[in-house]
C-alpha cells in the first residue's frame, strides 16, 4: 500500500498575512469613525437629538445644553398669545397639567389696546399690569413679565402647588440665565422680538391708570429658552417651532431692547 503524502497542496495553503496592511486599514477605519462623530457633534441640527448636555465638542464650542420641553404652536388659536403659550409650555414641563385656554381665561388679566378717548388722546392699558387686548385676536398687543409672573403665582396658589415657585428676573444676562437655570434643567420664559428682529420704538400712548406716557417696543415676542451652544441660543418659539436656534448676538440685542425681562418656574 502506497503511503499517502502529507504535503500541503498549493490550493489549501493558508494565505500569507500582511501585518502592516492590516494596521493601516484599522487606523483608517478609526480615523473615518472619529471624523464622522465630530461632524455629528458639531451640527446643531443633529445635536438636538443627542443627550441634553454634551461636553466640549471637538469644534471647541461651549458645552451644549438643550431641554426637551413641550412645544405649543400659537398660530392657529392664539395669534397674539405668545406670553400665555410660553407660560403653559413651562408649566407643562414642570408637570402641571393646564391648557392655554385655562391659563388665558382663568388667570391672564386683560385690558384695552390703545384707543383715542374723548379728548383725542391715545390711551391704553398698562402692559406691566395687563395684557393689551385679547390673545385670541390678531389685534392683541401683548404684556410684560410681571403680568405672566402674577398669573403663574395665582394658578399655583389656586391649585395648592407648593413645590414650585415663580421668580421674575430683570436685568440678568443671557449667560447667567443659562448657567443658573437652563443648565439645571429649568427653561426660561424670555421676552425678546419676533425672529430676533431689531427692537424699534413704535406707538406712543398714555397709560390709563397713571396718565404717564408709554412707548411700545415692536415686534414684541415671548419664547421659552431651552438651550445653547457656542453660536446660538435655542427656544421653543410659539411662532416658529421646537428648539429653534437664533444667533447669540441677535438674541442679546432683542432681549436687551425690550428691557431684559424673564420669568422662571422652579
Amino acid at each position: 500500500m502506497m503511503k499517502q503524502s502529507t504535503a500541503v497542496l498549493p490550493r489549501t495553503r493558508r494565505p500569507r498575512r500582511h501585518p502592516k496592511r492590516v494596521f493601516w486599514l484599522k487606523l483608517l477605519c478609526v480615523f473615518a469613525a472619529a471624523s464622522f462623530a465630530a461632524l455629528l457633534v458639531c451640527s446643531p441640527a443633529v445635536a438636538q437629538y443627542l443627550p441634553w448636555k454634551i461636553g466640549e465638542a471637538l469644534s471647541g464650542q461651549a458645552p451644549y445644553t438643550l431641554l426637551d420641553a413641550p412645544f405649543i404652536d400659537q398660530r392657529d388659536k392664539y395669534p397674539t398669545g405668545c406670553e400665555s403659550v410660553t407660560a403653559v409650555m413651562a408649566l407643562q414641563y414642570a408637570g402641571v397639567e393646564v391648557s392655554v385656554e385655562e391659563f388665558i381665561d382663568g388667570y391672564l388679566p386683560q385690558g384695552n389696546t390703545p384707543y383715542t378717548d374723548e379728548s383725542g388722546t391715545l390711551v391704553g392699558a398698562n402692559p406691566w399690569e395687563e395684557f393689551l387686548g385679547s390673545p385670541y385676536s390678531e389685534s392683541g398687543w401683548g404684556c410684560y413679565a410681571p403680568v405672566i409672573a402674577g398669573a403663574l403665582e395665582q394658578l399655583l396658589q389656586d391649585r395648592d402647588i407648593k413645590d414650585l415657585s415663580v421668580k421674575e428676573l430683570e436685568g440678568q444676562s443671557l449667560e447667567s440665565l443659562c448657567r443658573a437655570y437652563v443648565d439645571r434643567g429649568v427653561p426660561v420664559m424670555l421676552w425678546a422680538t419676533i425672529d430676533m428682529e431689531q427692537p424699534v420704538e413704535s406707538t406712543q400712548f398714555i397709560l390709563e391708570n397713571t396718565g404717564e406716557p408709554f412707548t411700545w417696543i415692536y415686534p414684541l415676542h415671548c419664547l421659552l429658552l431651552t438651550g445653547e451652544d457656542g453660536e446660538s441660543y435655542y427656544f421653543n418659539d410659539p411662532l416658529a417651532g421646537k428648539n429653534v436656534p437664533y444667533p447669540k448676538d441677535q438674541v442679546k440685542t432683542a432681549y436687551q431692547g425690550v428691557g431684559m425681562q424673564a420669568v422662571v418656574l422652579e
